[in-house]
């Protein structure tokens, strides 16, 4: 589901020489000539015996015929909901591929929707959506259908996952305070996840839990309460202190530049902590 529409989704085909052509259409047959003419040379690439990266793909969505589709309420939601869409698909992938969110921007398009109708008409979406599927990397068939499934239900990864995503986004593009300060933040809130969650079971109040949640206040008490209850966050106290904490206070409140390594390591030891006691499901689970 793209917003409120029903699409079939369909990938490229594999062909003989190994490299990837245009998908059928939904009812088996080729695409029409306009389509293959535009993205011929374009569906993707094979890079080793068993992968192939996929630059485009096919979907199949009923929409009342019009001579002005672009200006049709349905087509405008359809672009409406598929920001969202291929945002929530790009987070889930990223965090599976461990590929940069940033990657999978590809602006050598200036649309990301083409539609191609009955009546023979090629339209493009509004150039604020780029093209999606650049950089799928190594999903499984099951991985890319459970990103799909998400993205449907407009599911986004749990927020400090998606934090996790943010800071590796600032890190590749060299905005180590970001980086620093992101990575801090998806640390501090998987342990207070974490302490919210085991003080559920427990059938404490909600408003007690917000409360002691909040007064436990920082990083280092939420790391102490996790482990306090049953949590093994995977990484030493004293490491949270100097590599996470510290170098997060010096960025946020003291103005200084972190330095690459410094958000290297900030970023390796916070997607441990995440990874700890925040695990995705299994299907989904993030590459380390």
């Amino acid at each position: 589901m793209i917003g409120e529409h029903k699409v079939t989704m369909a990938l490229p085909q594999v062909s003989d020489d190994g490299s990837l052509s245009a998908p059928l259409s939904y009812a088996g047959t080729p695409l029409p000539d306009a389509v293959l003419e535009a993205f011929k040379g374009s569906w993707g690439y094979q890079s080793s015996d068993r992968l192939w990266h996929v630059n485009a793909a096919g979907g199949s969505v009923l929409l009342t015929p019009s001579d002005a589709m672009w200006d049709s309420p349905e087509f405008e939601t359809l672009s409406a909901g598929f920001f969202t869409w291929s945002r929530i698909l790009q987070e889930w992938a990223a965090l599976r591929t461990g590929e940069p969110l940033r990657d999978w921007d590809n602006q050598l398009r200036s649309s990301a929707i083409h539609l191609h109708s009955k009546r023979g008409n090629l339209v493009g979406s509004p150039a604020r959506f780029r093209t999606l599927y650049v950089g799928l990397g190594p999903l499984t068939r099951e991985q890319l259908r459970g990103a799909l499934r998400c993205a449907s239900k407009g599911e986004h990864p749990p927020i400090e996952h998606r934090t996790l995503l943010y800071a590796k986004d600032a890190l590749t593009g060299g905005d180590h305070r970001k980086a620093v300060i992101d990575a801090a933040t998806a640390a501090e809130v998987a342990l207070a996840s974490y302490v919210r969650d085991q003080l559920t079971r427990r059938k404490l109040p909600a408003a007690f839990i917000e409360k002691v949640i909040k007064d436990v206040n920082g990083i280092i008490n939420l790391y102490g309460l996790c482990e306090q209850l049953g949590g093994v966050p995977g990484v030493k106290l004293s490491v949270v202190k100097s590599k996470i904490a510290g170098v997060r206070n010096m960025a946020a409140h003291g103005g200084s530049t972190p330095t690459k390594a410094e958000a290297d390591l900030a970023l390796k030891h916070a997607s441990t902590i995440v990874r700890a006691v925040r695990p995705l499901p299994g299907g989904m689970a993030p590459r380390v």
